[in-house]
């Protein structure tokens, strides 16, 4: 493959937003993929590598908070609007009208919600164990102040690198590796406020004006987004359709590589 060309660019608020390119526009369409919350970029290695080699160029990010991007102190540096501004300022660094934009988990979300807000630089969107809904842990009074407290008291990441996704090895859903991983990389800090301003809103109603060809994909076995949530979506986007993953839990992209690319190519070529 390719080797990757590494970039950098301000977002609108001053924040270093590190990403990669794989590929050329010429070779178009542009997935952009965008990870989930305590991930970065290499959580979708397997998944773009296979996606390249099928002739499908693509960008990913670290998202603001998270590994080779900015982590900013201050809780006012993680709002919503600004997860979604960051995404179309890559887009406009590239020059790139329209891409493929391509969520999981937390991922999923955001890119829900720029389809929501920038529905125009969207070709074809594509949903991976996402939700529409808070958790519901967020319904626990007094859960945002303890937010802000363990935010506010989260030492910064002590390595902010990549992680390793080591080839072969199930992800569960809930691990202990996956929980050091993160604070040691981005910090208690991102993932809270992150999760905090993007999981925050129930957006059931609004996905009905969602146009452009959307595909979910969910596992079966997904505890942490369980499948009725995608059949909620996929029963709300006109223009949906939702691939089911037999067997197969919340880390998809990881766990379940080629059953994840054939319907994204699938989908693609449709």
């Amino acid at each position: 493959m390719d080797p990757a060309i590494k970039k950098s660019v301000k977002s609108k608020d001053g924040i270093d937003l590190y990403y990669e390119v794989y590929g050329t526009k010429a070779s178009s369409p542009m997935l952009f993929f965008v990870h989930g919350v305590g991930g970065d970029l290499d959580a979708w290695r397997y998944v773009r590598d296979a996606l390249f080699e099928k002739g499908f160029p693509s960008i990913a990010l670290d998202l603001r908070g998270h590994r080779k991007s900015d982590h900013p102190y201050s809780a006012k540096k993680y709002r919503l609007d600004d997860f979604i501004g960051d995404i179309v300022t890559i887009l406009d660094a590239e020059k790139i009208d329209k891409v493929i934009l391509i969520g999981h988990s937390l991922g999923a979300v955001l890119a829900t919600h720029v389809a929501l807000h920038h529905q125009d630089r969207i070709e074809k969107l594509i949903l991976i164990s996402s939700s529409y809904l808070p958790p519901p842990y967020f319904k626990i009074p007094g859960m945002f102040l303890l937010f802000d407290i363990l935010a506010f008291l989260s030492p910064p990441p002590l390595s902010a690198r990549h992680s390793i996704y080591p080839p072969g090895k199930y992800h569960k859903d809930v691990e202990m590796f996956g929980l050091v991983r993160t604070i040691m990389r981005n910090s208690f800090k991102s993932y809270i406020l992150s999760s905090k301003e993007i999981l925050r809103s129930n957006i059931f109603e609004p996905l009905k004006e969602i146009k452009v060809p959307t595909l979910i994909i969910s596992g079966d076995k997904d505890s942490i987004f369980p499948t009725r949530i995608s059949n909620d979506i996929h029963s709300k986007i006109p223009q949906s359709q939702l691939k089911i993953i037999a067997g197969a839990n919340h880390v998809v992209v990881l766990n379940n590589i080629d059953e994840t690319v054939r319907y994204i190519s699938d989908f693609l070529l449709s």
